[in-house]
């Protein structure tokens, strides 16, 4: 039996978080997003419409932070991945994106991935 969801419901957002630390630009933060955009679990979750990706102003970062106030958001669309498979999948994209930037550009920022809270914050 199926129940119906009334207003007022809340629906869970499933998806995770990644934030840049010291050390990264918002280049950093655009460049990382065309990467994952690229990557080919994601890339395949974001043709098959059961991903998006966000660019967000960061709210609760800690004071004084000297990274970009600006995070990705991986909102999964449909029940096609898990949040799970989805934290593994962009951990290592992150991680090869940030191993690229090193040979590239020299050093690495600060990496932080971690699942959405319910309401998507």
């Amino acid at each position: 039996m199926m129940s119906r969801m009334t207003e007022g419901d809340e629906v869970a957002v499933l998806g995770v978080r990644v934030r840049l630390g010291d050390g990264a630009t918002v280049d950093d933060v655009r460049a990382l997003r065309a990467w994952l955009e690229r990557d080919e679990p994601l890339e395949r979750l974001l043709s098959d419409a059961q991903l998006r990706i966000e660019e967000r102003t960061s709210t609760d970062g800690p004071k004084g932070r000297l990274g970009p106030d600006v995070e990705l958001v991986l909102q999964l669309l449909g029940d096609v991945a898990t949040v799970a498979a989805l934290t593994d999948y962009t951990a290592r994209a992150v991680k090869t994106w940030k191993n690229n930037r090193r040979r590239l550009q020299g050093g690495e920022p600060d990496s932080e991935i971690r699942p959405l809270g319910s309401d998507g914050e």
